[in-house]
């Protein structure tokens, strides 16, 4: 990352808006961050100086309009977001060219805040597995993830300090940890997906990319409305009680990526964290291979259309995923449905007492770009159960590339959990908070 790069923050973008002179020169400054690195990093779908202009004008009307929370910060958003002044094609040629009459709910709180949108952000196809043309910030020859890719890979570089994305599976972990940033999906409905494009209703869920916690409790606090979100506290908080939860799905991550977090792990016990280790119980063994059969059923139904009137405009993997859906027996569905409600009622013996889970982010260090995105595996089951979940970058790995260190909480505890996360962060050793600044 460039040293003009590690000073576009938050505040630091916020304090250069709120003294800008006039709209173009509000306009310059985010144009001229956002399209840096573009032709290496391709991370917008849209980049527009004239929208960008226009935005900073209208805001800059508002009175006081220097103490919004978002006053003149430029956000990146996900290309699955309907935006009334971009198009929103959600990765797909089949909506080329498509100008939707409203923004999203999630775009309008982003407005309301003050914030400008400079353009849109790559994602994979209808939020699926078909890679855009974006690639990892810390390597190019490499994935930035998915299905998120735009947004953190231009959180990444530097483009924007904040952005927004989504998750189905690990849309939202997996491309934050492939690119050494902080990504948050915060519990299940707590943002409103009203005009988001959506793969599988019951597990979709908005996500949130920033440089550091702190950023990303503020981004969320004000898409979700909950101030009290904001400033989690810091090392001088009480450390959170930590728990392994061992699932089949760690036997498949490298055994450099389980030394790290066992690394991690002991360093932080010494810090004063509690921290306990144990299989997972056997109703969670099972809820990767239950996520991936509902998403396929849902995503079945929420893209009936597509695959009636456009089939053949659907990836190949998109199309197998629908037709997986619509071969699925009700049976089979309402069993995995059942699976994850009593999963769900034993929460209390995954967390074995812990406030928060501890896991690696991702299986391995991002995939050379074109072998795809990567495995979701290690956030399918906390995605499907709608637990909270920050990825904070803890490292790099044998090749040179960011790793990531997962955090799940309880439903409806995403406070607790970016407080808990506020106090790994400042406790992570210097060179596992730093190797990927």
């Amino acid at each position: 990352m460039s040293d003009s790069a590690s000073h576009r923050g938050l505040a630091a973008q916020r304090r250069a808006a709120t003294h800008a002179a006039d709209p173009e020169a509000l306009a310059e400054q985010i144009h001229t961050a956002a399209s840096t690195g573009e032709d290496r990093i391709g991370a917008w779908e849209v980049l527009d100086r004239d929208a960008i202009v226009e935005q900073a004008g209208r805001l800059m009307t508002r009175p006081n309009w220097q103490d919004l929370p978002l006053a003149g910060v430029a956000v990146g958003v996900k290309d699955i977001f309907d935006t009334s002044d971009f198009v929103t094609a959600y990765g797909s040629p089949i909506y080329a060219g498509n100008r939707p009459a409203a923004d999203a709910a999630a775009v309008a709180a982003l407005r309301a805040a003050g914030a400008i949108l400079p353009g849109k952000t790559v994602t994979t196809e209808f939020a699926y597995w078909k890679a855009g043309k974006t690639r990892n910030p810390r390597n190019p020859d490499h994935s930035p993830g998915g299905s998120s890719a735009g947004s953190a890979a231009a959180v990444s570089a530097g483009m924007v300090p904040l952005a927004i994305g989504s998750q189905t599976a690990a849309s939202t972990i997996r491309p934050a940890a492939y690119c050494g940033i902080v990504g948050f999906k915060p519990s299940l409905h707590r943002i409103s997906l009203a005009g988001v494009k959506g793969l599988a209703g019951s597990m979709d869920t908005a996500g949130c990319f920033a440089r550091d916690v702190a950023d990303v409790a503020s981004l969320a606090s004000v898409l979700a409305g909950r101030p009290d979100w904001r400033d989690p506290a810091g090392p001088g908080g009480p450390a959170p009680s930590l728990h392994l939860a061992i699932t089949p799905e760690w036997d498949m991550a490298a055994p450099w990526m389980r030394d790290a977090l066992d690394s991690i792990a002991a360093s932080l016990a010494a810090l004063g964290a509690p921290i306990t280790r144990a299989p997972a119980p056997a109703a969670f063994i099972p809820l990767a291979q239950v996520q991936t059969r509902l998403m396929a059923a849902e995503a079945a139904r929420d893209l009936a259309t597509e695959a009636r009137f456009h089939r053949h405009s659907l990836s190949e993997p998109l199309q197998e995923l629908i037709s997986t859906g619509q071969a699925m027996p009700p049976e089979q569905q309402e069993a995995d449905y059942t699976a994850r409600d009593s999963a769900l009622a034993q929460l209390d013996a995954l967390f074995a007492g812990a406030d928060i889970l501890l896991a690696p982010s991702a299986l391995d260090e991002a995939p050379r770009f074109e072998t795809g995105t990567g495995s979701p595996d290690l956030s399918r089951a906390w995605t499907l159960l709608g637990l909270p979940s920050i990825t904070l970058p803890a490292g790099l790995g044998p090749n040179g590339l960011p790793m990531g260190l997962q955090l799940a909480a309880r439903p409806g505890r995403d406070r607790a959990l970016l407080q808990a996360a506020r106090w790994i962060e400042a406790h992570l050793a210097p060179d596992r908070r730093h190797a990927v600044a």
